[in-house]
């Protein structure tokens, strides 16, 4: 996808693939949110707690952004090549949680991103040089990988899940 012209379009794309992702989601019975997709045991639900926690992670670095701060956005002592351990073990920490508890935070952050990403002024988010601490990578790709970057890849897994169930495989 193209880099959004300006804030107002960012939020826009975030809302529009939220919007695919809930659509979906709308299709699946709260039964079937249960069932284990994949051999690691991650349901509908699990892929949803999963895009709320990084959701979650992303207003709370925003705010952070915010107030002029840097956010720590890895736990200590892990490197960007450990998010796979980390997601497990963020599945681990969720995956007892209850379906409607994850569903009301799945609608809640929708408008918890939007209002935070409105919270930043455009030229820290659009500009690859507003922020020394990115490295020359705009903010709004930080937002990207956490919202219409991320959406898409776990709408695929359940869409391709679902097919696979309604065709008998």
């Amino acid at each position: 996808m193209d880099a959004p012209k300006d804030k107002q379009a960012l939020i826009q794309v975030i809302r529009d693939e939220r919007i695919r992702l809930a659509a979906l989601l709308g299709v699946v019975s709260e039964s079937e949110m249960l069932i284990p997709l994949e051999e690691n045991g991650w349901s509908v639900k699990d892929h949803v707690a999963h895009i709320v926690i990084w959701e979650k992670r992303l207003v709370e670095w925003l705010d952070i952004v915010e107030k002029g701060q840097v956010p720590q956005q890895l736990p200590p002592g892990m490197t960007w090549d450990d998010l796979d351990r980390w997601n497990e073990q963020t599945f681990k920490e969720n995956c007892e949680r209850e379906l409607v508890e994850v569903l009301a935070d799945f609608n809640h952050f929708a408008d918890e991103v939007a209002q935070a990403v409105e919270a930043i002024p455009e030229d820290l988010l659009m500009r690859a040089d507003s922020l020394a601490w990115r490295s020359g990578s705009p903010l709004w790709e930080m937002v990207a990988a956490n919202t219409f970057w991320h959406y898409p890849e776990h709408r695929e897994t359940i869409k391709n899940w679902q097919e696979a169930r309604t065709s008998g495989r």
